[in-house]
């Protein structure tokens, strides 16, 4: 449905059939609603906006299906009237797009994502580096079937200035659809529409990120006035004695304490879940916990209601809320923890045994009796690739050159960490057959093959990506839920600080780590007939039914029964 009769936007009356424009702009002395023109020789339409309490409001004198619109308040504009339902860029000038048109409707898949024991492999994706535009990306939705994909994860969608960000995480509305995703002349609503029912006919869910922290107007020194900082500045941004925060780092936090800002919030959740989104990842979700919490267990009980999954980046520059300090225990989050531990033990930096042990368990320390709440990851669109951490020496990443020699397997040993872990994975687009970016860390502006996917390196990369392929249907087949750990001999893991070894365990996986630069020779604490079903190396040594392996430096062993 399109027209939700909040009161806000444009709408419909169902009564005369004329439609409307209302701005909420509590503090402004005067505001116009401006319909570009019809044709080359019509001049636009200015029509001045009533008072109405706390809003504004205004009929269109003219509506058509795609006419641009825009608003200005206190003689600032051209503004974009933040409901809006799509969003084009002019000339480098962002203006309203009035749509007459409904979205397109789609049903999600089940409930599963609030089961806990759905744990989803979850695959990040920009669409324009993926595929370009969602129809051009659901011809790359069969690649996710074959390798075992559950949920793809889209980086935003929302409207954004292409000129001056790549990855999407400055919105210049929220609730509307990036016009650029869609081929030239298609509607991006409906497109994403198409992609997510393609992704649901091939048993995919779809998570979306979203942005609500902040906007693309940033502070008053380098920002760019679109939309409240002129309409209701004083009300939509937070302010500490009188200036902007900014931990967002961005330069302007969203005030989420003023009920109209979450209005607007909940609107473009709903907005989206029409579309058929499974989920929302919400980017420095603890900034929406400024007001105590109200907000997130709001949405909470929104997405509870609606069957949708939550995920949350709970961090930002003034607080770090991974684990308990989140204030809705509903939402699952990104756990950088496991980002860092998994890729120091990678390269075997000492005492990081007992970190792993938390990690690999699910991080109880941080979840505790909810594995389910943990989104692992070892690399997202922000910071090195995959394969670039194993390319570039770099203290701040944690990442190690490792030489060619070593590359393959080192991959193969980061994919059984993030996979062999109880929790869900994630990884990003390309991660499966070796994309690089050249060891770009943070190309947020770079639109180029940089960070691009060469699906040429598939068949480059084919071992590595039939290696993950085989590790997702045995976790698929075995998951790893609650494991036994243990060190090399029979005893518990060796927590020392100069250890770099682990093992774990089910009743039907056990997993042998070594990141020593010599080999080990682990016995299997676990009795019964044992195979080697995954190694990352040559298994230099196994004893018949796997009551002992030994595993080659720097590499993985799994068995299964």
């Amino acid at each position: 449905m399109l027209h939700i009769m909040n009161g806000r936007g444009i709408q419909i009356d169902p009564g005369t059939q004329r439609w409307s424009l209302t701005l909420w702009s509590p503090d402004s002395s005067e505001a116009w609603l401006v319909v570009d023109h019809l044709s080359p020789a019509e001049a636009p339409h200015r029509v001045p906006m009533e008072r109405r309490r706390e809003t504004w409001w205004a009929e269109l004198p003219r509506e058509s299906h795609g006419v641009l619109y825009h608003v200005e308040v206190d003689g600032v504009g051209p503004l974009l009237d933040p409901y809006a339902w799509a969003v084009r860029l002019v000339d480098g000038v962002a203006r309203n797009v009035l749509r007459t048109q409904s979205w397109p409707e789609v049903p999600r898949l089940d409930s599963a994502p609030l089961d806990p024991d759905y744990r989803p492999v979850v695959y990040e994706v920009h669409v324009r580096g993926f595929a370009r535009t969602f129809r051009r990306a659901i011809d790359r939705l069969d690649h996710l079937v074959d390798l075992g994909i559950d949920v793809i994860e889209l980086m935003p969608v929302h409207p954004f200035d292409s000129t001056t960000n790549y990855w999407g995480y400055m919105p210049l509305v929220w609730g509307a659809v990036h016009e650029e995703y869609a081929e030239p002349g298609s509607d991006p609503a409906v497109e994403l529409a198409e992609f997510v029912a393609a992704a649901h006919a091939r048993g995919i869910r779809v998570w979306l990120d979203v942005v609500f922290n902040h906007t693309a107007e940033e502070d008053e020194i380098v920002g760019t006035t679109t939309s409240w900082r002129a309409i209701a500045d004083e009300r939509a941004y937070r302010r500490t004695d009188g200036r902007l925060t900014n931990d967002s780092g961005c330069g302007n936090d969203t005030n989420v304490a003023e009920p109209e800002m979450q209005r607007l919030i909940l609107e473009a959740l709903h907005r989206y879940a029409s579309l058929g989104i499974d989920g929302f990842r919400f980017d420095l979700a603890s900034l929406l916990t400024r007001d105590g919490g109200g907000l997130v267990r709001r949405i909470g009980d929104w997405a509870e209601a609606c069957g949708i999954r939550l995920i949350a980046e709970a961090w930002d520059l003034g607080a770090y809320q991974v684990g308990s300090g989140f204030p809705d225990d509903r939402w699952s989050q990104w756990n950088d923890r496991f980002r860092e531990d998994v890729r120091g033990f990678l390269r075997a930096e000492p005492g990081l045994v007992p970190g792993l042990v938390q990690r690999v368990a699910g991080s109880p320390d941080l979840f505790p009796g909810a594995p389910w709440s943990t989104v692992n990851f070892i690399d997202a669109h922000d910071g090195l690739t995959l394969f670039d951490l194993s390319a570039v020496t770099d203290d701040h990443h944690r990442a190690w050159d490792c030489g060619p020699e070593l590359r393959m397997q080192q991959l193969k040993n980061a994919f059984c960490y993030l996979l062999l872990s109880a929790g869900s994975p994630m990884f990003v687009m390309g991660d499966e057959f070796g994309r690089t970016q050249g060891g770009d860390p943070n190309p947020y502006r770079t639109d180029s093959p940089v960070t691009w996917v060469d699906w040429s390196r598939l068949d480059e990369w084919r071992e590595l990506y039939e290696f993950v392929r085989s590790l997702i249907a045995l976790r698929r087949a075995h998951p790893v839920e609650a494991p036994t750990f243990h060190g090399v001999g029979p005893d518990g893991p060796d927590a020392g600080y100069e250890s770099r070894s682990l093992a774990w365990s089910t009743d039907h996986v056990v997993v042998f780590a070594n990141t020593w630069w010599e080999p080990l020779t682990f016995h299997n604490p676990r009795s019964g007939v044992w195979e080697v079903a995954l190694a990352t190396a040559d298994v230099l040594d196994a004893a018949p039914g796997g009551t002992s392996v030994t595993v080659a430096a720097r590499s993985v062993v799994v068995l299964t029964r």
